[in-house]
């Protein structure tokens, strides 16, 4: 006996030290999932249950006389783990399966309150021995008349699992289905066997393997879930990139790089290729994670007022006043503000003629880009009516401002134009010699 004694002591030791950096893992991670919280929850009650069962069987394997409350403090926690462990587990379960909010809040309700009227039982329990008892002299541990009825409730929520992971079977990966069916299946074989060889601690054994496989089952979660968001950033940043080219202005492009074929075959041609660039920078700049160079931004403005002085020709004025381009922007961040002073403040304008600004300049502290126009201005202080969605701008105002700390001021006067000026702090945007952009 005292041979077997320091096994299960041993084997209690080994559980907690594996379950114990699983417990830290989850506890660190960066981007956690909502049922982490419930999964470092089982691990604690793990440890804690092993923690119970340790005094209990090392006081028999060295043959100490241990003080008979010790023993009996290490048997009721032991006894009393056991229940939360399956309580908690439907509760990681129903938020593993993101049943509805109102759902997991009773869920969560019932399980507390039988938690909280076991554990009143089990206090009763040492003073009446209905679920077990420990003899003062010996220190065996015995079966109380109620014993099964304390096994009965882990045993009904168990089944409640099992009916969940039924219904909602196809909202899980096929190795999570697996991992939460085993992390259920060996608690009960674990328990099963406790049950039959009276004294033989395996279900705390089975409970560490079945976290071991349900830790594994998390992580290739966590991956397909960080792989389907990593997917759903490129959907996104294609969708930003798309809005960024508006229709019309392929369609004018094209249509006056058709009438130059007649016209002027050259011209057309320069035309084609500063068309092309321009496609291929608004492309380009979804895989840039990094900020780029301003002449790389500078190039790709150039090339889209070259496409539209050839629609306007004379109506649209363009002054650039460039004085320093040592400094990093965000990919695709001046165009965008370019093309709307150009699309909606002169075009729009009375007569549709007028003149673009675009300078750079540098103080102590910033980079200033300041783009210029005297279209036909708006009210700041109103939020446009004009059934479009305003997208873009906010989007370039949210990238500059969370890639290189920029700001964005807009100052506008109805009939007399708008200046955007962008503000990027110097020693975030200092031009670093380039590297390979994933």
């Amino acid at each position: 006996m005292e041979n077997h004694a320091l096994i299960y002591t041993t084997i209690n030791v080994v559980c907690i030290s594996f379950i114990l950096p699983l417990f830290i893992c989850v506890s660190v991670r960066r981007h956690k999932l909502k049922a982490d919280y419930f999964f470092s929850w089982l691990c604690l009650i793990c440890m804690f249950m092993a923690l119970g069962d340790i005094p209990y069987w090392y006081c028999l394997g060295a043959g100490i006389r241990c003080d008979i409350s010790i023993i009996k403090l290490s048997t009721f926690i032991f006894y009393v783990a056991g229940m939360p462990i399956t309580m908690v587990y439907t509760n990681y379960l129903a938020s593993y399966l993101g049943l509805e909010k109102n759902r997991r809040k009773w869920i969560g309700i019932i399980t507390s309150i039988i938690f909280v009227l076991f554990i009143i039982s089990a206090i009763i329990n040492l003073k009446l021995g209905f679920y077990y008892t420990i003899d003062e002299e010996t220190f065996e541990y015995s079966r109380g008349e109620y014993w099964l009825l304390s096994h009965i409730i882990p045993g009904l929520a168990l089944i409640y699992d099992f009916i969940l992971l039924f219904i909602y079977r196809k909202r899980l990966l096929l190795s999570a289905r697996i991992g939460t069916i085993l992390y259920i299946t060996l608690p009960i074989i674990g328990a099963v066997i406790q049950a039959i060889f009276d004294g033989v601690p395996t279900l705390i054994w089975f409970v560490a393997i079945a976290l071991f496989i349900l830790y594994f089952t998390l992580n290739t979660e966590m991956q397909y879930l960080m792989e389907r968001q990593r997917k759903e950033l490129v959907e996104s940043k294609t969708t930003i990139m798309l809005s960024q080219i508006q229709p019309h202005f392929l369609y004018n492009s094209l249509t006056t790089i058709a009438a130059l074929c007649e016209k002027s075959p050259l011209e057309a041609k320069r035309a084609t290729l500063d068309f092309s660039r321009y496609l291929r920078c608004n492309i380009d700049s979804v895989n840039k994670r990094i900020p780029v160079p301003f002449k790389q931004e500078l190039e790709h403005v150039q090339t889209y007022l070259n496409l539209e002085k050839l629609r306007f020709e004379k109506r649209l004025n363009i002054i650039m006043d460039i004085q320093v381009t040592d400094f990093l922007i965000p990919a695709l961040t001046i165009q965008p503000i370019v093309e709307n002073a150009v699309k909606h403040g002169i075009c729009n304008k009375e007569g549709g003629n007028g003149t673009l600004i675009l300078t750079t300049l540098e103080d102590e502290k910033n980079y200033k880009i300041i783009i210029r126009d005297d279209g036909q201005g708006f009210d700041t202080t109103k939020k446009p009516d004009d059934g479009r969605e305003h997208i873009g701008i906010e989007n370039v105002k949210h990238r500059l401002y969370s890639m290189i700390g920029a700001t964005m001021q807009i100052e506008s006067e109805i009939g007399r134009g708008t200046i955007v000026t962008v503000l990027v702090p110097k020693e975030k945007t200092k031009k670093r010699p380039r590297r390979h952009e994933e």
